[in-house]
């Protein structure tokens, strides 16, 4: 860790020394981190600011004695980090607006608000669109699950908020569970239910598959005018014949597993929906009005009465109570299949079960949407009012209606629809005005918020409560999300004026546990609205694109992660925590647009208190990425990607598909000036680069070229081609001329305009050419011998591609020693010396699967261990303390150490698909290797002193890992996060449960990757031929025992000890096939044997004795009871005529 140490002597020089944070410093130095806003109070940092006053800026010897004398004790250490995080504009002096500035973004770190902040906007993903399979369009849709809203809204209440025991952490952690979703089952998410006007009836999956179908029917007119005659006369009789019928509205009675449906005749029907059926239990009839919109409210365990609350067209409002209890009113009874009443039957409670109650001219329009919130005890109702001016603009759009109390919310236009959010105590209405209202529940005279944006009446309002987002939808089929705390807009989703085009009159329906909205009309749409986490699916995304770069600053003890989105989101690893998110942080304007660039290169400065991002579009920006502030832009060139970056002392590198490096100064007064181009040796898009301080660059390209730069004077000294390392290639910079007009034409330029030549000049140039090519042709054979002996698999034609470059910052620049790694496209690592007499030493197949490469690669301070991530998302630990260097430099490695460690080199019985591809390589060692992503990773980081790895992946995933391939998160996850310290490595037998494994993971893992992502390894079982004969013996002891003993298996041989399967004829007959025509004939080659006729065997004389027998003749004859009574009736002569016909019939086929 790069940490500048200040010393003040008497005539007070500064003297900067940059130290290494090792093991030299132990935890009794390190203590806590130096968070200075949690130990000042506002008279100390006024007492501060009075010390600023006089003196404009203070040295760091002034800032800590003033920082001493108000009693706040830090360490050497960590007054030096202090200093380092205050001093942003490196000048080593402190003045008000950067220590201020400090605290206040210590405070900003602590705001739970900055954390909670999303990466992915709340409508992402695409939506899922089928066919309704109605023949008209649909007029209501209904859900059928087992929890209702209310309850799952009160049970969260109840959990979380009565929390008053438990600790921060724990209410945290149950806070995060909340937006956790484990499964979609029908069980726990539902059925959808549609409904059609001509009274179709459809049930869909989550997933808007087509399960069953129903129909709700209504009764001929003549039979309800006889039905009306029998009922008249007191006649118990039961009719009902099936009509046409216009369908209103559908709710379901999840509870009853009922499905109500209302209809132009004024009838609620209400089928039965259990065991796939769709029969009509309940016909109510004769209701005052048609109703028009229903609502349905229960409780799963029935502890309060079922309510179904009824909107008609005159403005009343009517509830239905009933105890659902055994199912109540729809209970099956035997000879009761269809029960039929008027309405005024109900009201009259003649029919015991339903209670009704009624609130009679409510409005004085047709309802439009009519709710019962369980919670408040409160029956809300809202209506449209065209005719404003008989209300002078102040229409009762909504009414509360508790008990005999009335609550009016005045809206100009009136009320469509609305949404009450219990948890927070507020109501959201929207109507034809195009304005969403915020209220109180508790006072309707004033609104709390207004919301303006849409273009269209309002005609769906739902909010996520736990999110504090509030969605809307207009006429025009604009969907818009809203953030209730702040009031402010979120993202406007248009996409449904595309998919649905020409359709306005759509019904919705919101999921509220799944968080889906379900859209119906000629088409079925669902919109997933900011879903929940599968957590049995994935453990979450940490960007909204894939991660390019990951970096951990030693000096802020924070992790900062770049992505493809164009964000960059600092974090803490220690605590998972999201500390400061930047969006759009490279961005190019078309036409008038801006549209994000991906991040694809960062680094640090020296000092670690600047970042350092470049983009594809050849754009580099320095961020103080602690306040989200750009302070210098640059440029390599325009649209050539930025593939690298270095910065160096007073320097900056920049390398990237313009074939060269560019310097940038990093000195005061200079930053500004031009930039320096080193000079253009390679011929290809450059790829990767790295440095050793002091010493060299090294880059390498697409096409495999690999030179190493002095890092002073910008001066290659070698060149390698990675397909044939061991030859040497001179050094040449790519030539140029001018033509005529003084345009610069490089060499090997196709559109070059070619110099005028004589035909003799012309022939011996391609006599030239020819006798180079045929000097420097290989022959294919001989190319794949090669590659074979260098263990390098290349198509003859291609070229092997550089991935990625690592310098080994302790192994000093001797020819002898291997200090830079290279990883090749075909899953190679060469080994050079970046020595000027140095060269191609060696290399080492890195992967295991075919068609895999490493991407990435990273070492530790000592560099013991080299980690590399690979294309197919596998993470390997190498042992490299004792490759590439002489052998009296290597050290005596401890086996049972590192088995200790690493479980990968446990013995198993039988070897691994890891181990078989390097059982041939004895250097360098394999110490783990496990699956890590499913995707490429792109970027590996390790922490020294916890000894924690982590890696950023394609799949948008940044996960950290221990040493030795324990899982323990992702950053960003929704689950709790494990306790780590940023100065101590987890210790794996304090863990008392295995560790878990990623979701995604676990259901691809091969059986190395569980056991060393789970450190568990199962237990090796040799077979023991002893054990097994004796188990036999005492089995076939048992058979003996049990000869009757059903369920055993059959012993072999099966089919006895003397059958033989027919062998074949002695000779052959050779098949000549006949070939003279187009097609070979095969069947007609086929032989074929001639079919004969069955002979019937003889019964044997056993079974014809058997056969004549009479089995009447075996039994002795009944004594009658009374001997004047003989057996003369029907039964005798039945019986006698029965044995006649029995004998006759056994008798038949031997006649």
């Amino acid at each position: 860790m790069s940490l500048a140490r200040f010393e003040h002597t008497d005539n007070k020089e500064q003297e900067i020394e940059y130290q290494t944070l090792s093991s030299d410093f132990t935890l009794d130095k390190i203590e806590r981190p130096e968070r200075l806003h949690e130990w000042l109070k506002s008279e100390e940092i006024e007492l501060l600011y009075s010390k600023f006053s006089k003196k404009a800026q203070l040295t760091y010897p002034e800032l800590r004695e003033e920082l001493e004398n108000l009693n706040i004790k830090f360490t050497d250490l960590e007054y030096n980090r202090l200093f380092l995080k205050i001093n942003q504009n490196r000048d080593f002096k402190c003045d008000w607006n950067e220590f201020i500035s400090y605290l206040i973004f210590g405070f900003q770190e602590d705001d739970p608000a900055s954390r909670k902040e999303s990466l992915i906007l709340p409508l992402s993903t695409p939506p899922i669109i089928k066919k309704s399979e109605h023949r008209l369009a649909i007029c209501g849709i209904a859900l059928l699950k087992s929890v209702s809203d209310a309850e799952e809204e009160n049970e969260d209440n109840k959990h979380f908020s009565s929390d008053d025991e438990d600790d921060d952490e724990e209410r945290h952690n149950k806070k995060l569970l909340r937006n956790v979703a484990f499964e979609e089952s029908p069980d726990t998410a539902g059925i959808w239910i549609t409904a059609s006007r001509e009274g179709q009836i459809r049930f869909w999956s989550m997933s808007l598959a087509p399960i069953r179908t129903g129909t709700s029917e209504s009764c001929n007119i003549m039979f309800l005018i006889t039905f009306f005659l029998l009922h008249l006369f007191s006649f118990s009789f039961s009719v009902h014949l099936k009509g046409p019928t216009w369908i209103l509205t559908i709710v379901a009675l999840s509870d009853v597993s009922i499905v109500c449906t209302s209809s132009t005749e004024r009838e609620l029907r209400f089928h039965e929906t259990v065991a796939s059926s769709f029969n009509l239990r309940i016909v109510i009839r004769s209701m005052p009005y048609a109703v028009c919109c229903m609502s349905y409210n229960f409780h799963s365990g029935g502890k309060d009465l079922s309510r179904l609350v009824m909107g008609d067209y005159g403005g009343n409002v009517r509830t239905l109570e009933f105890d659902p209890y055994l199912r109540g009113p729809f209970q099956s009874k035997p000879g009761a299949a269809l029960v039929e009443a008027f309405w005024s039957d109900i009201l009259k409670g003649k029919v015991p079960q339903f209670k009704c109650r009624e609130h009679l001219n409510v409005h004085s329009e047709m309802i439009q949407q009519a709710i019962y919130s369980m919670r408040l005890n409160c029956l809300f109702a809202c209506a449209e009012y065209r005719n404003t001016r008989k209300y002078r603009g102040r229409c009762p759009a909504l009414i509360s209606l508790y008990g005999e109390d009335k609550a009016i919310f005045r809206i100009p236009l009136g009320v469509t629809t609305f949404c009450v959010d219990e948890r927070n105590n507020i109501v959201i209405t929207g109507g034809p005005d195009t304005c969403l209202r915020i209220w109180d529940v508790y006072i309707p005279t004033q609104t709390t918020g207004l919301l303006t944006g849409h273009n269209a009446g309002i005609v769906k309002i739902f909010v996520q409560s736990e999110e504090k987002k509030l969605y809307s939808v207009d006429y025009h089929k604009v969907i818009k999300v809203w953030d209730l705390s702040e009031h402010s807009l979120l993202q406007t989703f248009g996409d449904l004026t595309r998919l649905i085009p020409g359709e306005t009159d759509l019904v919705y329906h919101y999921h509220k546990q799944l968080r889906v909205l379900l859209i119906g009309g000629r088409k079925l749409v669902a919109v997933k609205c900011n879903p929940r986490v599968r957590v049995d699916l994935t453990d979450g995304n940490t960007h909204a694109a894939p991660v390019s770069v990951v970096l951990y600053n030693k000096l802020f003890r924070n992790l900062v992660t770049c992505g493809l989105d164009s964000y960059i989101i600092v974090w803490d690893p220690w605590t998972g925590k999201r500390k400061i998110i930047m969006k759009s942080c490279h961005t190019k304007q078309v036409y008038g647009e801006n549209i994000d660039i991906e991040i694809t290169a960062a680094c640090f400065d020296p000092l670690e208190q600047f970042l350092l991002t470049g983009a594809r579009d050849g754009s580099l920006k320095v961020w103080n990425y602690n306040n989200a502030v750009c302070i210098r832009n640059m440029s390599i060139k325009s649209d050539h990607e930025v593939t690298a970056v270095v910065w160096v002392v007073e320097r900056i590198l920049a390398v990237g598909w313009d074939q060269q490096v560019t310097e940038f100064n990093d000195v005061e007064g200079r930053e500004y000036s031009d930039p320096k181009k080193w000079p253009m040796f390679h011929s290809d898009d450059i790829t990767c680069a790295d440095v050793k301080l002091g010493e060299g660059v090294a880059t390498a390209t697409h096409s495999g070229e690999l030179i190493f730069w002095k890092l002073e004077t910008g001066q290659p000294y070698r060149r390698y081609n990675v397909q044939n390392p061991v030859k040497f290639i001179e050094l040449k910079l790519k030539k140029f001329h001018l033509d005529e007009h003084k345009d610069v034409v490089y060499e090997g330029d196709s559109n070059a305009r070619m110099p005028v030549m004589s035909v003799f000049d012309r022939i011996r140039e391609m006599e030239k050419q020819w006798a180079a090519l045929v000097s420097e042709q290989r022959s294919e054979l001989q190319i794949r011998a090669d590659s074979f002996h260098r263990r390098v698999i290349v198509a003859p034609g291609t070229t092997a591609s550089v991935q990625a470059i690592l310098f080994l910052q302790t192994r000093p620049m001797i020819p002898e020693y291997g200090s830079v790694f290279v990883a090749l496209d075909t899953g190679v690592v060469q080994v050079y010396s970046h020595h000027q007499r140095g060269s191609y030493i060696t290399e080492f197949n890195a992967i295991h699967k075919i068609g895999d490469c490493v991407l990435t690669m990273t070492t530790d301070r000592k560099n013991r261990y080299l980690f590399t991530g690979t294309a197919f998302g596998y993470i390997k630990i190498w042992h490299v303390k004792n490759y590439c260097i002489p052998e009296q430099e290597k050290i005596r490695i401890s086996m049972p150490v590192l088995r200790l460690q690493f479980i990968f080199l446990r013995k198993e019985l039988i070897l691994t698909r890891a181990k078989r591809a390097v059982r041939n390589q004895k250097e360098p060692l394999l110490l783990n290797s496990y699956r890590g992503h499913l995707k490429s990773i792109h970027s590996v980081v390790f922490v020294n002193l916890p000894k924690v790895l982590i890696t950023g992946s394609h799949d948008c995933s940044v996960r950290l890992w221990t040493i030795g391939g324990r899982y323990l998160g992702t950053l960003g996850m929704p689950l709790p996060w494990m306790k780590l310290s940023p100065f101590e490595p987890l210790s794996e037998k304090d863990h008392e449960r295995p560790f878990r494994m990623p979701p995604d993971i676990k259901k691809v893992a091969s059986s190395t990757t569980m056991k060393v992502i789970t450190g568990v390894q199962q237990g090796r079982y040799r077979m023991n031929i002893h054990k097994v004969q004796k188990k036999i013996d005492d089995e076939k002891g048992e058979e003996e025992e049990f000869p009757g003993h059903c369920g055993k298996a059959l012993r072999e041989p099966i089919l006895g000890k003397h059958f033989q399967l027919p062998g074949r004829s002695g000779v052959e007959i050779p098949i000549e096939l006949d070939i003279t025509s187009s097609y070979i004939p095969v069947y007609n080659h086929l032989k074929v044997h001639e079919t004969k006729t069955f002979e019937i065997p003889s019964t044997p004389t056993s079974v014809k004795r058997i056969a004549n027998e009479n089995y009447m003749d075996f039994y002795e004859p009944i004594p009658l009871r009374s001997a004047g009574v003989k057996s003369t009736g029907l039964f005798s002569n039945f019986f006698k005529r029965g044995r006649k016909i029995i004998r006759e019939s056994a008798f038949h086929r031997e006649s």
